[in-house]
């Protein structure tokens, strides 16, 4: 994990948000952001830990100095009908109530599943019916494209919603594999301006199955700065 990060550090990233801590102490792991010059602006907090241990989880975000603590999946008995979506969306924003007493801030990052049909509405609709001052929207552009949602169309509608954007392509010629940003078939040249526009805080890499991790890592950055640049 230390060694990830340094070398994450030496490409030019500036920040980090964590999915686990790869069994290193927390003390530890903020003395190498430090040491690094990265920031960690969020963490992804399993679902079961938020729901036993709240308080926990807020004292480890501390400890990291993040701002966002993220929801990164959900348990199926909350995603199979529409009032389980309902109640959900009443723990977010409990959970969000919790967060922003803490000076923190409470997001919630998709696939694609959110997007399918409950009902007459989508799981993804009724979180937009969360208290936007307490539920941000981590969109994850790659999973909202291969739903068959238009991710441009999703940040111009709700930007204000989504300070965090996940991004990662789509491989060409296929219809969920993932590849580094600016490999593959997304238009990034709309969707950047898109989330600049918005409002966007942090633009995220992530890829669920790199073929090479800190290669890909590398090459997304690379990529972005290109686009940056253009």
């Amino acid at each position: 994990m230390l060694g990830t990060l340094r070398q994450v550090a030496e490409m030019g990233y500036p920040a980090v948000e964590f999915a686990g801590y790869g069994g290193v102490a927390l003390p530890e792991l903020r003395a190498a952001l430090d040491e690094y010059g990265l920031t960690a602006f969020g963490a992804h907090v399993q679902f079961t830990a938020f729901d036993t241990d709240p308080d926990k989880v807020f004292a480890d975000l501390h400890t990291l100095g993040c701002e966002f603590a993220v929801i990164p999946a959900l348990p199926k008995e909350y995603r199979e009908s529409a009032d389980q979506a309902r109640r959900l969306a009443e723990t977010f924003n409990r959970w969000g109530e919790l967060c922003r007493a803490e000076g923190l801030r409470f997001a919630y990052h998709n696939h694609s599943f959110e997007f399918e049909p409950l009902g007459d509405t989508t799981l993804y609709d009724i979180l937009l019916g969360t208290d936007p001052d307490l539920v941000g929207l981590e969109l994850d552009v790659f999973w909202a494209h291969v739903a068959g949602v238009d991710p441009i169309a999703l940040i111009e509608r709700h930007g204000g919603r989504m300070p965090l954007l996940h991004l990662k392509d789509l491989e060409a010629g296929t219809e969920r594999a993932d590849a580094p940003v600016g490999a593959g078939t997304l238009p990034w040249d709309r969707i950047i301006p898109a989330g600049d526009a918005a409002g966007a805080r942090w633009y995220v890499v992530e890829q669920d199955h790199p073929k090479d991790p800190l290669a890909d890592v590398r090459r997304s950055y690379q990529n972005l700065e290109r686009m940056a640049a253009q």
